[in-house]
């Protein structure tokens, strides 16, 4: 029996594919990650706007976007905390919104101007939230760090995994091309999420996601702190899913590069860049150190993952893709020797005692601070990552953040030369990363991000216009201390 399927956003254009019938694609299998499905109803081609339609299109959303994955990074396995499935949740009530929470996907609808909005009906955004969760498998440490460029990238991801939904589809890459021949131009696969975005501009027309996302952009890379912390629809300013808009603006640029050396620009082959594109991208992800630059980090660690993987074949369509968004990578960089350290170069997990010594005092690590320690394989190159993650007071913030702290993640990578240990590329400066934090806390105090007080929690997470802005942190006791903490990933109003 078939169903009824957008293979992208239900107002992607009349350039996109239409709603077509289609067979269901097979329950995930036993052995690899999959979805816990919630109320589910019969197979049948049905009409968009209920429930059976909604049901399955989610279902095919999610597990399209799986299976994209897969072509990039082989089998999927498991979820963060090492979980086969997670919900997937089509409808959770009224809200325009759409979240990962690291227990489920959630969706939900919105009634306004007489049009009910799904974000559950869109490919473009369940895909995105799925790229969430598995960024978050892949890397669960990005979760807790407070830099916007590791928020950012996040959400860059989410849309970078919507984009090889789309161009894993034989029709939506045919539609494509018949578009654009160079990619170099505004379409439906690099804009994402339209139906939400309007859905928002109905609700507040000045709103910055009252825009759909953009891939395809001319944004230049600049200091997110220098930007405002809110803007007008579509603007380039210092908020996650904004300012995301420059990593997948590379990544978009990178599949143009990739497909342009192809021998023929046809779908055949741009579904080969998508795939070789998204190889170098998850690769270099795993591998990419924490910072506050992080956009600059991943681009990096991409051009090390393809040097690695295809011999540096593709290093100059990546370099140039991050050139045209004003990223320069100079990758090089993370591998050499920059700082002698006192100790003998690490040759296992650990570090000498000499060496944490005086990595903390370098670091300015307090009482409060802890040093961890872990055996990496750098492109090659082995070398000890060592994260000295401090608390970093909030009060001079904002006042109603009098008594919280947020912790800081200081990662540095820790080799050889001349048979003592080095730092490998840049030292973290401490008056820097409390800068970046601070920065990052108040742009959320001013988004309305940030649920304050606890015992609110339950009022303030049911779905409705009433709330229109779901907090993605949220203050907590831990240990008798008030810590700022990260709850979900919410990509809606």
């Amino acid at each position: 029996m078939a169903i009824h399927f957008i293979p992208n956003d239900p107002r992607a254009g009349a350039d996109a594919p239409a709603l077509r019938s289609q067979t269901k694609r097979p329950t995930r299998p036993a052995s690899r990650s999959g979805f816990t499905l919630s109320n589910t109803k019969p197979e049948g081609v049905a009409a968009p706007g209920s429930q059976q339609f909604l049901f399955w299109q989610c279902r095919e959303a999610a597990i399209a976007a799986l299976d994209a994955w897969e072509l990039s990074d082989g089998p999927h396995t498991r979820w963060q905390g090492n979980r086969k499935k997670l919900q997937l949740l089509q409808d959770e009530g009224e809200d325009l919104n759409a979240y990962y929470d690291r227990q489920s996907f959630s969706f939900f609808h919105a009634t306004l101007g007489g049009d009910t909005f799904f974000s559950g009906a869109s490919t473009d955004v369940v895909a995105h939230e799925v790229g969430h969760g598995l960024l978050d498998g892949i890397r669960p440490d990005l979760w807790a760090v407070n830099f916007l460029e590791v928020g950012a990238f996040h959400e860059a991801f989410g849309d970078c995994i919507a984009i090889l939904t789309a161009l894993a589809d034989k029709e939506s890459r045919q539609k494509l091309l018949a578009v654009t021949t160079t990619l170099r131009k505004k379409n439906f696969v690099s804009t994402t999420a339209e139906d939400l975005s309007l859905g928002i501009k109905r609700f507040d027309p000045t709103h910055n996601a009252a825009e759909p996302r953009h891939a395809h952009n001319n944004f230049q890379y600049q200091l997110p702190q220098t930007l405002p912390n809110n803007g007008g629809p579509g603007d380039l300013i210092n908020e996650s899913h904004s300012f995301g808009m420059l990593f997948s603006g590379c990544f978009w640029e990178l599949i143009a590069n990739l497909f342009a050396a192809a021998p023929a620009q046809n779908e055949a082959n741009l579904a080969k860049a998508a795939t070789l594109a998204g190889k170098i991208l998850v690769a270099g992800t795993r591998n990419a150190l924490v910072s506050p630059r992080f956009l600059q980090s991943v681009g990096r660690a991409m051009v090390l993952a393809d040097q690695s993987l295809h011999a540096g074949a593709n290093r100059d369509h990546i370099r140039n893709a991050f050139q045209a968004h004003n990223i320069l990578l100079g990758s090089n960089a993370i591998m050499a020797p920059s700082m002698a350290l006192a100790g003998a170069a690490p040759s296992g997990p650990s570090l000498a005692a000499a060496t944490s010594k005086d990595l903390r005092t370098r670091l300015r690590a307090g009482k409060d601070s802890k040093l961890s320690t872990s055996a990496v394989n750098f492109f090659g190159t082995p070398a000890v990552s060592a994260v000295n993650t401090r608390p970093i007071p909030l009060s001079s913030v904002d006042k109603r953040l009098k008594g919280v702290t947020a912790i800081a993640h200081e990662p540095v990578l820790v080799g050889a030369s001349g048979g003592r240990a080095a730092v490998m590329g840049a030292m973290p400066n401490p008056a820097n990363t409390e800068s970046e934090v601070q920065e990052f806390v108040k742009a959320l105090l001013d988004q309305n991000r940030i649920l304050l007080d606890a015992k609110k929690k339950a009022k303030s997470l049911v779905a409705n216009l009433q709330q229109p802005v779901p907090p993605t942190h949220e203050v907590k006791t831990v240990g008798g201390k008030k810590v700022l903490a990260r709850i979900r990933f919410s990509c809606g109003c």
